[in-house]
């Protein structure tokens, strides 16, 4: 009989663990929504900062392509001023 009432302690207290992990899964389930919501609003965040900085690249890229263009003329007029004064051009 004393063997029966072991098997029975040890079931009741595998109940009571099982009982306190469904508790637990439990709570963790009624959490979940809450937590794709903090998920949702953390992606449209970095989604909104990578716009945010793709926007400042472009315009600081804008005025780049007159810069370029410019360019060569730049260093011809240094290059014919370093040939007529070389002095000048040195430091």
């Amino acid at each position: 009989m004393s063997d029966l009432e072991q098997r029975v302690t040890a079931l009741e207290r595998e109940m009571a663990a099982l009982k306190g992990t469904v508790v637990s899964h439990d709570e963790e389930l009624r959490n979940m929504p809450d937590l794709i919501k903090l998920e949702f609003r953390l992606s449209n965040a970095r989604i909104d900062r990578l716009g945010r900085d793709m926007s400042e690249v472009k315009n600081r890229l804008d005025g780049l392509e007159g810069k370029v263009d410019s360019l060569p003329r730049v260093l011809a007029e240094l290059v014919v001023d370093m040939i007529k004064d070389p002095g000048k051009t040195r430091s």
